[in-house]
């Protein structure tokens, strides 16, 4: 009962003082005799929920583990590809030696200074442009097409330009009228 109700019926003489100091230990008994049933229901837990949960704490740490496994292992193959293009590469020349390649690669037109042999074994399908990073940014350099071929065994994501690839795959439309006349990789502007 609370105070104010207490004191009420004391009044009105419905209760007396005994009364009131019963109610209020039976009141207090029972509060503490459900807060104890209460904490036996919590501290046995049930042993389906606490396996079903060891077993959700395992598999989010396999797949955590994976993940982290499959970044070592293309963080190792990135770096191999790196070394690849950088024992591979060809100077880049300077000079009067050195002729303006162009290319396109993500949409973009580049370009990269490159001697004239280089600039035949590009057109000739022996030699290919590579990133020295993953990020396009980094730049491009020149390397053997069988290192550009090693490369994409790899990691096909990888930044390659082979022009070799990429005059085979753009055949003239049948009703071009151009299709005759064939526009040479070496020609100067």
């Amino acid at each position: 009962m609370s105070d104010d109700l207490r004191s009420q019926l004391l009044k009105t003489g419905l209760v007396d003082e005994k009364q009131v100091r019963q109610a209020k230990s039976q009141k207090h008994k029972a509060q503490k005799g459900n807060a104890k049933k209460k904490k036996d229901r919590n501290t046995g837990p049930d042993p389906g929920v606490a396996e079903a949960r060891k077993a959700e704490q395992a598999e989010r740490s396999r797949h955590k583990n994976r993940e982290q496994q499959e970044r070592a292992e293309r963080r190792a193959r990135h770096a191999q590809i790196r070394e690849l293009v950088s024992t591979h590469l060809a100077p880049i020349p300077t000079g009067d030696a050195a002729l303006d390649y162009h290319f396109q690669q993500g949409g973009q037109i580049r370009h990269l200074p490159v001697t004239a042999d280089l600039q035949k074994r590009l057109a000739d399908g022996r030699a290919a442009l590579a990133g020295l990073d993953v990020r396009p940014e980094k730049g491009f350099r020149v390397i053997p097409r069988e290192t550009a071929d090693r490369i994409r065994e790899r990691d096909p994501e990888w930044p390659l330009v082979i022009p070799a690839e990429d005059e085979t795959g753009s055949e003239p439309a049948p009703d071009d009228p151009y299709k005759d006349y064939v526009v040479p990789d070496d020609l100067m502007w």
